[in-house]
C-alpha cells in the first residue's frame, strides 16, 4: 500500500522502483486494489495484459517484468513531468506518462498515462492506470482529439437527457469504474451498467457547456476531464476513452 507524501511522490516512484529492479517497492507504490486499464488492447510495445485488476502485490507481481523487459532491449525508463489535472484532499489526476531507453540510450517507447492516486491514513498511492498505449512522440493528434471530444460530449449528452439506457450503449465494456481508496468496480455490460445506474437514483444531470477537455492523446485512446452538475452540485471526472471498432467510447471513469 503507498506511503509517499504527496501524488507527485507515488508517480516517482513507479519508475524509480522500477529501474532498481525493486519488485517489493515497486508493488509498494500502489493501492489495492489496482487497475491497468488500456485503450488499446493491441499495443506490441505494451506487453503486459492491458486491462486488469490486481488483487494484491503478489498478484501484480506474477508476471516475470524485468526478464520481458529486458529481452526488449530495455534498460531503463524515464517519467514525463507530472500535471495533476483534477485533485481534492484524497484523490488526485496525475497527467504523465514514461519513455523506454535501451543501452545506448536510444528512445524505444513512449507512452502518455493518467495515474489515479489516492489517500489512505498511510499515505499516497497509485489507484489506477489509464494508459492511451498508442502514443508516438513528435505525432500530431488534433484530429483524434477533435474526435474523442464529440464523443465525450454526445455520450454525456445523452445523462442530461436522463437516457439511462442509450448511454449506457454508448459505453465500452468491462467498463472501469475508480472510486476512493480501495474502490474499483468492474462492470461487463449494458444492461449491467444501465442497472447500476437507475439503482442509485434519478438525481436530475446536467454538462456544462465546454467542460470537457482533452489531458492526453494517442491514436486510439485518450484521457479527457469533464464536469458534471448533479441536482446543483458540480462533480469533476475523468474518462479514458477508446478507439472500439471505429468509434471512441468511454472505457474508464475516475470521480474526484
Amino acid at each position: 500500500m503507498g506511503t509517499y507524501e504527496s501524488p507527485e511522490a507515488a508517480y516517482f516512484a513507479f519508475l524509480e522502483t522500477l529501474n532498481a529492479h525493486d519488485a517489493d517497492g515497486w508493488a509498494g507504490v500502489n493501492n489495492w486494489p489496482h487497475a491497468r486499464i488500456s485503450a488499446a488492447s493491441d499495443s506490441a510495445a505494451h506487453w503486459r495484459p492491458p486491462t486488469r485488476i490486481f488483487a494484491n502485490a503478489e498478484d501484480y507481481l506474477s508476471a516475470l517484468l524485468w526478464r520481458d523487459l529486458a529481452a526488449t532491449g530495455w534498460v531503463r525508463s524515464e517519467s514525463s513531468p507530472p500535471r495533476i489535472v483534477q485533485s481534492s484532499a484524497l484523490k488526485a489526476h496525475i497527467a504523465g506518462g514514461w519513455t523506454r531507453y535501451d543501452a545506448d540510450g536510444n528512445a524505444m517507447a513512449s507512452n502518455r498515462v493518467v495515474y489515479v492516486a489516492t489517500r489512505s491514513e498511510q499515505g499516497w498511492g497509485l489507484q489506477a492506470q489509464l494508459k492511451t498505449d498508442s502514443f508516438v512522440e513528435g505525432r500530431d493528434y488534433s484530429a483524434q482529439q477533435t474526435a474523442v471530444l464529440g464523443a465525450v460530449e454526445s455520450a454525456l449528452g445523452l445523462l442530461g437527457a436522463r437516457d439511462v439506457d442509450a448511454y449506457a450503449e454508448a459505453l465500452a465494456y468491462p467498463f472501469t469504474l475508480v472510486g476512493p481508496h480501495g474502490v474499483v468496480i468492474q462492470i461487463a455490460t449494458a444492461a449491467e451498467m444501465a442497472a447500476a445506474m437507475r439503482s442509485v437514483g434519478d438525481d436530475q444531470l446536467d454538462v456544462p457547456p465546454g467542460s470537457v477537455e482533452v489531458v492526453n492523446c494517442g491514436g486510439r485512446g485518450a484521457n479527457v476531464t469533464f464536469r458534471v452538475d448533479r441536482d446543483g452540485v458540480v462533480q469533476e471526472a475523468l474518462a479514458l476513452v477508446g478507439l472500439r471498432d471505429g468509434v471512441w467510447r468511454m472505457m474508464a471513469i475516475s470521480g474526484i
